[in-house]
Protein backbone atom coordinates (compact mmCIF):
# COMPACT_ATOMS: atom_id res chain seq x y z
CA UNK A 1 0.00 0.00 0.00
CA UNK A 2 1.41 3.48 -0.96
CA UNK A 3 3.09 5.41 2.26
CA UNK A 4 2.96 2.41 4.41
CA UNK A 5 5.85 3.35 6.71
CA UNK A 6 6.33 6.13 3.87
CA UNK A 7 8.62 8.27 6.75
CA UNK A 8 10.70 5.54 7.80
CA UNK A 9 10.43 6.07 11.11
CA UNK A 10 7.64 5.01 13.70
CA UNK A 11 4.79 6.82 14.51
CA UNK A 12 5.75 9.80 16.89
CA UNK A 13 9.42 9.26 16.70
CA UNK A 14 11.40 12.36 15.05
CA UNK A 15 11.45 16.02 15.91
CA UNK A 16 10.72 19.57 14.53
CA UNK A 17 13.78 21.09 16.77
CA UNK A 18 17.18 18.60 17.31
CA UNK A 19 20.67 19.33 18.01
CA UNK A 20 24.24 18.55 16.36
CA UNK A 21 26.58 16.53 18.18
CA UNK A 22 28.47 19.95 19.25
CA UNK A 23 24.38 20.76 20.63
CA UNK A 24 23.79 23.54 18.51
CA UNK A 25 20.05 23.44 17.28
CA UNK A 26 18.96 23.15 13.40
CA UNK A 27 15.33 22.93 12.62
CA UNK A 28 14.30 20.27 10.24
CA UNK A 29 10.76 19.38 8.39
CA UNK A 30 8.18 19.47 10.98
CA UNK A 31 6.68 16.16 11.60
CA UNK A 32 3.54 14.47 10.10
CA UNK A 33 0.13 14.55 12.12
CA UNK A 34 -1.83 11.63 10.73
CA UNK A 35 -5.96 11.83 11.11
CA UNK A 36 -7.30 8.33 10.59
CA UNK A 37 -9.74 8.82 7.39
CA UNK A 38 -11.63 5.77 6.76
CA UNK A 39 -11.33 1.60 6.48
CA UNK A 40 -8.92 0.95 4.32
CA UNK A 41 -11.66 -1.67 2.98
CA UNK A 42 -14.10 0.92 2.25
CA UNK A 43 -11.79 2.77 -0.74
CA UNK A 44 -12.12 0.02 -3.63
CA UNK A 45 -9.87 0.65 -7.02
CA UNK A 46 -10.95 3.61 -8.96
CA UNK A 47 -13.32 4.90 -6.20
CA UNK A 48 -12.74 8.36 -4.78
CA UNK A 49 -13.86 10.25 -1.58
CA UNK A 50 -13.70 13.63 0.33
CA UNK A 51 -12.73 13.57 3.62
CA UNK A 52 -12.46 16.27 5.77
CA UNK A 53 -8.82 15.98 7.61
CA UNK A 54 -7.65 18.53 9.97
CA UNK A 55 -10.02 20.64 9.05
CA UNK A 56 -8.93 20.25 5.31
CA UNK A 57 -10.82 18.74 2.36
CA UNK A 58 -8.40 16.21 0.85
CA UNK A 59 -9.45 13.78 -1.82
CA UNK A 60 -8.77 10.34 -1.29
CA UNK A 61 -8.28 7.89 -4.57
CA UNK A 62 -7.19 4.77 -4.31
CA UNK A 63 -5.63 3.96 -7.95
CA UNK A 64 -6.17 0.59 -10.27
CA UNK A 65 -2.85 -0.11 -8.80
CA UNK A 66 -4.07 -0.21 -5.63
CA UNK A 67 -2.38 2.52 -4.03
CA UNK A 68 -4.34 5.13 -2.09
CA UNK A 69 -3.27 8.82 -2.53
CA UNK A 70 -4.73 12.00 -1.20
CA UNK A 71 -4.56 15.10 -3.36
CA UNK A 72 -6.23 18.84 -2.47
CA UNK A 73 -9.44 18.59 -3.14
CA UNK A 74 -10.06 21.70 -5.38
CA UNK A 75 -8.59 22.29 -8.85
CA UNK A 76 -6.01 24.50 -9.36
CA UNK A 77 -7.75 25.85 -12.28
CA UNK A 78 -10.68 28.05 -10.99
CA UNK A 79 -11.17 26.07 -7.26
CA UNK A 80 -13.82 24.44 -8.22
CA UNK A 81 -14.50 20.66 -6.71
CA UNK A 82 -12.73 18.13 -7.78
CA UNK A 83 -14.97 15.71 -6.37
CA UNK A 84 -17.48 16.70 -9.01
CA UNK A 85 -15.10 14.99 -11.96
CA UNK A 86 -14.40 11.68 -13.21
CA UNK A 87 -12.18 8.94 -11.69
CA UNK A 88 -10.91 6.20 -13.93
CA UNK A 89 -8.35 4.82 -11.71
CA UNK A 90 -5.73 6.38 -12.99
CA UNK A 91 -6.79 10.15 -13.61
CA UNK A 92 -8.54 12.45 -12.58
CA UNK A 93 -10.53 14.62 -14.16
CA UNK A 94 -12.32 18.27 -13.30
CA UNK A 95 -15.63 18.36 -14.45
CA UNK A 96 -15.50 22.32 -14.85
CA UNK A 97 -12.66 22.63 -17.44
CA UNK A 98 -11.82 18.74 -18.01
CA UNK A 99 -8.47 19.45 -16.34
CA UNK A 100 -6.73 16.50 -16.13
CA UNK A 101 -4.41 15.22 -13.45
CA UNK A 102 -2.09 12.10 -12.78
CA UNK A 103 -3.76 10.24 -9.91
CA UNK A 104 -0.72 8.78 -8.39
CA UNK A 105 1.66 11.86 -8.82
CA UNK A 106 -0.83 15.51 -9.18
CA UNK A 107 0.99 16.57 -11.82
CA UNK A 108 -0.98 17.89 -14.77
CA UNK A 109 -1.81 15.86 -17.74
CA UNK A 110 -3.84 18.84 -19.70
CA UNK A 111 -2.75 20.97 -18.99
CA UNK A 112 1.19 19.73 -17.89
CA UNK A 113 1.65 22.75 -16.28
CA UNK A 114 -0.78 22.24 -13.63
CA UNK A 115 -0.60 20.05 -10.54
CA UNK A 116 -2.32 19.05 -7.47
CA UNK A 117 -0.84 18.93 -3.79
CA UNK A 118 -0.13 15.58 -2.41
CA UNK A 119 -0.73 14.88 1.37
CA UNK A 120 1.30 11.63 2.58
CA UNK A 121 -0.98 8.38 3.23
CA UNK A 122 -0.04 5.51 5.42
CA UNK A 123 -1.81 2.37 6.27
CA UNK A 124 -1.72 1.27 9.06
CA UNK A 125 -3.66 -2.15 11.19
CA UNK A 126 -6.62 -1.59 7.73
CA UNK A 127 -7.29 1.92 8.48
CA UNK A 128 -5.69 5.08 6.09
CA UNK A 129 -4.61 8.19 7.97
CA UNK A 130 -3.65 11.26 6.15
CA UNK A 131 -1.27 14.24 7.41
CA UNK A 132 -2.08 18.04 6.17
CA UNK A 133 0.30 19.57 8.34
CA UNK A 134 2.44 22.12 6.07
CA UNK A 135 1.27 21.46 3.01
CA UNK A 136 -0.95 24.17 0.94
CA UNK A 137 -3.22 23.97 -2.10
CA UNK A 138 -1.57 24.44 -5.52
CA UNK A 139 -2.78 27.15 -7.64
CA UNK A 140 -2.39 27.79 -11.67
CA UNK A 141 -3.21 30.20 -14.81
CA UNK A 142 -6.57 31.40 -15.34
Amino acid sequence: MNGAGSAGLPAGAGSADRRTEGGDRTASAPEAEFHEVCAEDDLWAGEMRLCSVAGVKVLLLRTDDGDIQALQSICPHQEHPLENGDFDGTTLICAAHLWEFDACSGQGVNPDDAELARYPVEVREGNVLVSVKGIKPKYSHA
